[in-house]
């Protein structure tokens, strides 16, 4: 027997191969051969490999009972294939399997406590219904969907017992609580959460929702917890999807589970429901994509999940693949908006700090043409000032004054001035003479008339020097005021020193 060739394989063929080992692990040489003795049927395939293969082949026995097909019979399978295809495809999605959130408000819950004698009334109902339920469920398509409902809700809305309400998520803990009690420590990862979260984490997530619903009431509950949901199939399979698969539970006798089964349209318990995001029902819809109502065996039902799970996984890998685009392209914006934001404060700063450069030259030139005019005026004004002052200096007395005082005034340039000054004048006369002297000596002497020249206005002459008497060394300065014969006597020997920038020089005046 030669080697299978998985290239060969068709796409469905694949796709069952691949649904096969997803959840099997198994080599896919070996599950090629083991799916083409089951004919590519992937749940009988997943059962014989959990459940091992039987002593006669049922397929082959089933093919050898058949009659030989004739040409007729061959032709007419053709022309109902045909037809077949010419009709128009069936609704892919059940709009009854969209899954919502669920009210789990305790104020909101009522709870129907029938009477006695309603109860009595009923009894022979429910035990009818039971019997008959039982008996003929492999008819049960004969029966209107709603008939089955109807009765279904009346019986067991009589039976069903009242909890005290909790909120969702110590609910979920009493149920994990009462499992582990009951059937022994599990390492099944319930969600310790309510059914609304864990519905939120994944849609959130992308992510399958697998809910098993339990009834202690039912007869099958226990079977099937400790053959089914405590099997190693099942426990294998959880550990390999625990990436991908949440897993909820809940006990319908309390308020929360039984909203949920309602919302599931759960009719048969124990029930286990997968649910996952699809295309068809919206891009914020949850959808149920696989059933197991009433007892199935551990294989059978990692068989409907895996193949569930296989069928959506593509479309769910898709969606991450298209979320995280989304996502890098939100980091990616979100970067670049920050470096952006990051580049206009930058380049914010700099036009404030050129600005304020800007401003503080400006400031700094008009300051500096502010000063430069205000020496030029105030040079002006100076020059003016010793051209008034040296106008209205009065000419040096006679010889006839005998009062006059006669002062030597050894100038800076070395050049000695003496000139006669009557008693009563001010001190500032000589101060003003040595300060002219230059100017009067320019106009060939004193007294003499040239233009006549008004005083300044707004100016107050400052004298940058000072008179001093060598022996002694007497300073006369003008801020003490006096006449020329009080401050200096009948005559004496003047030095003009100019006065320093950080102040006079020590020394007082003596007189």
């Amino acid at each position: 027997m030669s080697t299978p060739d998985i290239s060969q394989l068709n796409s469905s063929q694949q796709e069952a191969l691949q649904t096969y080992t997803s959840v099997t692990d198994q080599d896919p040489i070996a599950a090629i051969s083991l799916l083409q003795r089951c004919e590519w049927n992937v749940q009988i395939a997943i059962a014989r490999f959990f459940d091992g293969e039987p002593a006669t082949d049922p397929i082959a026995e089933a093919r050898s009972a058949l009659p030989a097909a004739s040409s007729r019979q061959t032709t007419n399978l053709q022309y109902e294939s045909l037809l077949a295809s010419t009709r128009p495809p069936a609704a892919r999605q059940n709009p009854e399997d969209v899954v919502a959130r669920v009210d789990t408000s305790p104020t909101t819950e009522t709870q129907y406590r029938p009477s006695l004698l309603f109860s009595l009334l009923f009894t022979p109902i429910n035990i009818m219904y039971r019997v008959f339920s039982t008996v003929f469920s492999p008819l049960g398509f004969l029966v209107p969907t709603f008939i089955s409902r109807l009765l279904h809700r009346l019986v067991y809305q009589l039976s069903r017992p009242v909890r005290r309400a909790l909120p969702p998520a110590e609910n979920a803990r009493r149920f994990i609580r009462e499992f582990s009690e009951e059937y022994g420590e599990s390492t099944l990862p319930f969600a310790e959460s309510g059914f609304n979260l864990a519905l939120d984490n994944a849609k959130q997530e992308l992510k399958f929702l697998l809910v098993v619903l339990l009834s202690p009431s039912h007869d099958e509950n226990q079977t099937w917890v400790q053959e089914t949901l405590l099997s190693n199939q099942l426990k294998s399979f959880c550990d390999s999807h625990k990436h991908e698969l949440i897993l909820w539970g809940g006990n319908v006798r309390d308020s929360e589970a039984y909203q949920v089964s309602t919302s599931l349209q759960c009719t048969k318990f124990p029930f286990a429901a997968l649910i996952c995001q699809t295309s068809e029902s919206g891009s914020s819809a949850m959808t149920v994509i696989m059933r197991a109502a009433g007892p199935v065996t551990g294989s059978e039902l990692v068989a409907k999940l895996g193949t569930a799970m296989t069928a959506h996984q593509a479309q769910l890998g898709s969606a991450r693949a298209q979320r995280a685009e989304q996502q890098a392209s939100r980091s990616l914006r979100q970067e670049q908006d920050s470096a952006y934001e990051r580049s206009l404060a930058q380049d914010r700063e700099r036009a404030r700090q050129r600005r304020e450069e800007e401003e503080a030259a400006a400031r700094a030139e008009r300051e500096a043409q502010e000063l430069a005019r205000a020496l030029e005026e105030r040079k002006n004004k100076t020059a003016q000032w010793k051209q008034w002052r040296a106008q209205s200096l009065p000419l040096e007395p006679g010889s006839e004054v005998r009062d006059a005082i006669r002062v030597s005034i050894r100038m800076p340039s070395g050049e000695r001035v003496i000139r006669r000054f009557r008693a009563e004048a001010d001190l500032e006369e000589l101060y003003a003479l040595v300060e002219c002297y230059e100017l009067i000596k320019s106009t060939e002497g004193l007294g003499t008339a040239g233009q006549e020249v008004q005083e300044p206005t707004n100016y107050e002459h400052e004298f940058g020097f000072r008179l001093v008497s060598p022996m002694p060394r007497t300073v006369f300065d003008l801020e003490k005021g006096g006449s020329i014969g009080e401050r200096i006597g009948r005559g004496t020997n003047l030095i003009v020193e100019p006065v320093a920038e950080d102040g006079e020089e020590s020394g007082g005046e003596q007189e």
